[in-house]
C-alpha cells in the first residue's frame, strides 16, 4: 500500500506565522526592556565607580570639586591642558568607565585620539580628546564655577561642606556631544553639562537677582560656559537639555554629590525653576532645585 506523507497546507502556514508574529510582537518588548534595564545598570555603576573617585580626588584636595580644566581661558591643548576627567581618571583606573553602555552613536575613540594627545614623557596628557566626549557630564557650574575677569579665567572650586543636600545636588548625569535635527544622537557624549537655570527669583522688587553659579547678587558676572543654558522650546536643539541626554530608553542617570544614584526623565531635571532660553528663567524653589548648592 502507497503511504502519502502529510503536508501543510498554505491556510495551516499562514496560521503557524500569524501565530509566531503575535508571539514575537509580545515578547520583543520585554526582550528590549531587560536588556535596556543591563545597560541602565551597568551605566549606573560607571556613575558610580566615578562617583567614588571624585570623592577619593575631593579628599586628596582640602574637600574641594575637581576643576572643570586647568586652562580655562587661552587655547588648551593636551599638552597645557587637563580635563576632569583626566582628573578622575587616576582614582578610576580605565578610561571605559566615562562610556555609557546605552551610547552607540559614532564617537571619537581613545585609539583615534592617542597620538596626537601623547606628549613624550607625559603620560598624563592621553585621552585630552576624548575626554571631552565623555557621556558622563559635570555640574561644573555650580560645583566649580570659572569666574572671567580681566586678568583671565579663574576656576572656584566649591567645597563639599557647601552643598546644603547632598542627596539632591546634581554632580554627573548622562550627556550627548550632538545630535542631528531628527533627534538621533551623534559624536558621544559631553564632559560638561549646563543647569537649566542660573538666578534666583529676587527676595523682593526691586532687589537684584542672586546668581546661584557665583553666590553674587549681580547679574553681570562672566563666567566660562560651553553654552548659554537651555534651549527647551527648540526640541531639534543639540541643547535642549543643556546637554544631558535620556540614553535609557527615555530615561537618564543622574549621581548627586553623595553618591546616590536616580533615573529621571529630562523634565525632572527642572524642578523648581521656569526653564528658559539663554537662562532667562528663574529659580523658584531652592529645595526641589536639584543643580545648586543650597
Amino acid at each position: 500500500m502507497r503511504r502519502f506523507a502529510h503536508a501543510f497546507t498554505l491556510v495551516e502556514l499562514l496560521v503557524v506565522i500569524a501565530i509566531i508574529s503575535i508571539v514575537a510582537a509580545v515578547l520583543l518588548p520585554v526582550f528590549l526592556g531587560a536588556r535596556g534595564a543591563v545597560l541602565r545598570s551597568s551605566c549606573q555603576s560607571h556613575l558610580h565607580q566615578i562617583s567614588v573617585g571624585s570623592m577619593a580626588y575631593n579628599t586628596d584636595y582640602d574637600d574641594r570639586f575637581m576643576p572643570v580644566n586647568y586652562q580655562p581661558a587661552s587655547t588648551p591643548n593636551s599638552r597645557n591642558d587637563r580635563t576632569w576627567v583626566q582628573m578622575v581618571l587616576p582614582y578610576v583606573g580605565s578610561f571605559d568607565v566615562f562610556q555609557c553602555p546605552g551610547d552607540y552613536s559614532v564617537r571619537l575613540t581613545p585609539q583615534a585620539t592617542f597620538d596626537q594627545d601623547l606628549v613624550p614623557g607625559d603620560t598624563d596628557s592621553q585621552y585630552y580628546t576624548a575626554s571631552l566626549r565623555s557621556d558622563y557630564g559635570y555640574n561644573y557650574q555650580n560645583l566649580a564655577p570659572i569666574v572671567i575677569t580681566q586678568n583671565g579665567g579663574h576656576a572656584l572650586p566649591r567645597e563639599t561642606n557647601e552643598v546644603a543636600d547632598v542627596s539632591n545636588t546634581v554632580e554627573f548625569m548622562d550627556t550627548v556631544w550632538n545630535r542631528t535635527t531628527s533627534g538621533v544622537p551623534f559624536g558621544g557624549g559631553n564632559w560638561l553639562v549646563v543647569p537649566p537655570c542660573r538666578f534666583y527669583e529676587p527676595a523682593s522688587v526691586g532687589e537684584p537677582p542672586v546668581d546661584s553659579f557665583t553666590g553674587a547678587r549681580s547679574v553681570d558676572v562672566q563666567v566660562f560656559t560651553t553654552s548659554d543654558g537651555w534651549e527647551p522650546q527648540i526640541e531639534s536643539a543639540s541643547n535642549v537639555f543643556g546637554g544631558a541626554w535620556p540614553w535609557h530608553m527615555g530615561r537618564m542617570n543622574v549621581v548627586e554629590v553623595d553618591g546616590s544614584i536616580k533615573s529621571l526623565d529630562p523634565r525632572q531635571l527642572t524642578d523648581g525653576c521656569n526653564a528658559e532660553g539663554q537662562w532667562t528663567g528663574e529659580i523658584t524653589d531652592p529645595v526641589t532645585y536639584m543643580w545648586d548648592l543650597r
